[in-house]
């Protein structure tokens, strides 16, 4: 059997993991291969830093097995529930996301690779056409990135509307990070539509997930134990 108050924990626990890898990938680690302007910038800070780009991927996997963890934790959960549905939902919008997210990943160590193949000829062919190139690989992965980004908003819609359903924290959380994930949503789909996120709708979700990972982690899920726990309690 499994008690509400630890899995929440352990739920609360990886959102918090999930978080700091993908703030602290996006907005400080994937910045600083960039050594240079222009695209040889790019190729040749990725060539430079292998391990700084393995450090990405790794960050990236990690954070996408989290997250498919916490969908099939909230499954067992939900088991015999009348939003079971909703959780088995979630699970394959991350088993979904896991897999874009691997494909967007593989677009670093590409970078990394071309990198390598135009320093080791500065003025081979491959050099020469290093901008339409460069252009290639960043469609290739905006095209994977943002469609990813709205399946991450998705699925946290999803594990919100589980968690309103479910009474396992305070119905003001889960409200707000209904409204929260409706935002990303929002902001995301902007970038799809012109190419640029606007980056002021996706804070309110981080700030969510900032409060529900904290407040998971001291207190849990409420509600005691699972149905087949009382159940079987009950025919004692």
């Amino acid at each position: 059997m499994t008690d509400l108050t630890s899995s929440g924990r352990w739920i609360g626990a990886g959102i918090l993991l999930g978080y700091a890898f993908d703030i602290g990938s996006n907005f400080y680690l994937q910045p600083m291969i960039r050594t240079g302007d222009g695209p040889m910038g790019l190729f040749a800070g990725a060539s430079s830093q292998p391990g700084l780009v393995s450090l990405i991927v790794l960050m990236g996997m990690v954070s996408g097995i989290v997250s498919v963890a916490i969908a099939a934790l909230v499954c067992q959960l939900s088991l015999a529930k009348p939003f079971a549905w909703l959780a088995f939902l979630l699970l394959a919008l991350r088993a979904a996301s896991f897999g874009m997210g691997g494909g967007e990943l593989a677009s670093y160590q590409l970078f990394r690779s071309l990198g390598d193949a135009m320093l080791a000829a500065p003025h081979g062919a491959l050099a020469g056409l290093a901008e339409p190139v460069w252009s290639l690989v960043t469609l290739q992965r905006d095209g994977l990135h943002y469609p990813h980004l709205l399946l991450g908003g998705t699925g946290a819609l999803i594990l919100y509307a589980i968690l309103l359903r479910s009474g396992w924290v305070p119905r003001w959380l889960a409200i707000a990070g209904l409204l929260a994930t409706a935002s990303q949503m929002t902001g995301v789909f902007t970038g799809i539509l012109n190419g640029e996120v606007l980056f002021q709708f996706l804070v309110p979700l981080a700030l969510v997930q900032l409060i529900a990972g904290l407040w998971l982690v001291a207190r849990g899920f409420s509600g005691g134990m699972l149905p087949e726990r009382i159940k079987f309690q009950e025919n004692q």
